[in-house]
């Protein structure tokens, strides 16, 4: 009997911590909503005969109404309106415009409007839980949540977040909060194909722009087609190539460069995919193309990876040496070195660079690792130690690879 009553009561607190964990995920998403709902706006554009071209989501950043959304959304717009609430917001102009980022800033006239919470990616974490405020399919006000599974580098200079909470056409503007209902990203774009896919523009590329006072009115700006930009091209050859859709994604860099010949990021994206295509030639031009326009230590990592696959080591050494000229500081391009002398046999220089990656980062655990390993060539087992050593504190599953290595 008592065995009966024991394996009820486990039943039941079973089945309330199935019910209590739902209560509480609603429980942050819809203090979230409640905190930021007023915050967020549907930004309507229209033609020159007044009639509605597009709509997309924004979010007011000022309580005078400076509404940060895509540059995509307001595409060929002759007149913008914001809808904040019950309210209809006539927009005056543009404080920022940022296409390679599908950034802008517009100015409504208001006053005395509800305004988001701004946050800094730097202090943001993978696998923290996100929530998407906006209005998919014209259903307005609409939360939507899920994890940031990820912060991309682009290029050395350009970064997006990778979200699962769901997105759909309309979405596109609205902002990303974290759980502290801090705006984090600006939801900008979807692979249709796959609903965990989809992007956003961290928020501190506007950050610094909101303080301007200066409106460029909306007669006296060129506001592209945005499909018609190299700009565009390019981002959508970024999220077919993150969503593995290669040989789409080299069309969409192509079209890039071709509507902009000297555009960077474009020739360094288009040689990276090449090189996951196993099409080393043709990663090798677009990557030279991209530092024949500007040098880049990213872009020269990626010729020395591709120097390396050719099997041409002493381009490969002079590559990553290139790379730490434009960024000396860098500890991994001075592993990535050390490694390259280390498979030419040229052990001594191999330390060097590792002790300098180590200099630069004293706890960077590759660089120890490293050096562990090519002092077991040189049959240095004592120093090898001091190395595993080391790697316990770092990280006990490399120290326990060296561990290995030194007594097998």
């Amino acid at each position: 009997m008592h065995k009966k009553i024991f394996l009820k009561k486990k039943l039941i607190m079973s089945l309330m911590a199935l019910l209590v964990i739902p209560v509480f995920a609603f429980a942050d998403a819809g203090k979230i909503f409640k905190d930021n709902s007023k915050s967020v706006v549907v930004v309507v554009t229209y033609n020159e005969k007044g009639e509605p071209i597009s709509q997309g989501s924004g979010f007011i950043v000022r309580s005078d109404g400076a509404v940060v959304t895509n540059y995509h959304v307001i595409s060929k717009a002759k007149d913008i309106k914001i809808k904040a609430g019950g309210k209809i917001l006539d927009v005056e102009g543009l404080i920022y415009s940022d296409k390679e980022n599908d950034l802008v800033i517009l100015k409504a006239k208001g006053e005395k409007l509800p305004v988001v919470k701004l946050g800094d990616i730097a202090k943001a974490n993978i696998g923290e839980k996100v929530y998407v405020i906006s209005s998919p399919e014209g259903l307005e006000n609409t939360i939507s949540d899920g994890l940031l599974s990820g912060i991309r580098d682009v290029t050395s200079e350009k970064k997006v977040l990778q979200i699962t909470a769901p997105i759909s056409p309309g979405s596109s503007g609205g902002p990303v909060f974290n759980e502290d209902g801090e705006v984090i990203g600006i939801a900008t774009f979807l692979i249709k194909e796959a609903q965990n896919l989809n992007f956003a523009m961290p928020v501190n590329l506007i950050k610094d722009r909101l303080a301007g006072k200066k409106i460029t009115a909306l007669k006296k700006t060129n506001i592209e087609d945005f499909k018609n930009t190299a700009e565009y091209w390019f981002v959508t050859g970024y999220y077919l190539e993150s969503s593995g859709s290669y040989n789409e994604a080299i069309e969409g860099y192509k079209i890039a460069i071709m509507k902009k010949p000297d555009y960077f990021n474009a020739y360094f994206r288009l040689g990276y995919v090449y090189r996951k295509l196993s099409m080393g030639d043709e990663a090798l031009k677009a990557i030279m193309q991209a530092i024949n326009i500007k040098p880049d230590s990213n872009a020269y990592v990626v010729l020395a990876t591709l120097y390396g696959d050719l099997e041409m080591k002493k381009e490969e050494i002079s590559a990553y040496k290139n790379a730490i000229n434009l960024k000396p500081d860098n500890a991994m391009i001075y592993v990535l070195l050390g490694i390259a002398y280390g498979q030419q046999g040229l052990y001594e220089e191999a330390i060097e660079y590792y002790k300098e990656a180590i200099r630069i980062t004293p706890d960077f655990a590759e660089a120890h690792y490293e050096l562990g390993v090519i002092n077991l060539i040189l049959n240095d087992k004592s120093s090898a130690l001091e190395e595993y050593k080391i790697l316990k504190k770092l990280d006990p599953g490399m120290a326990d690879e060296l561990f290995e290595l030194i007594y097998n």
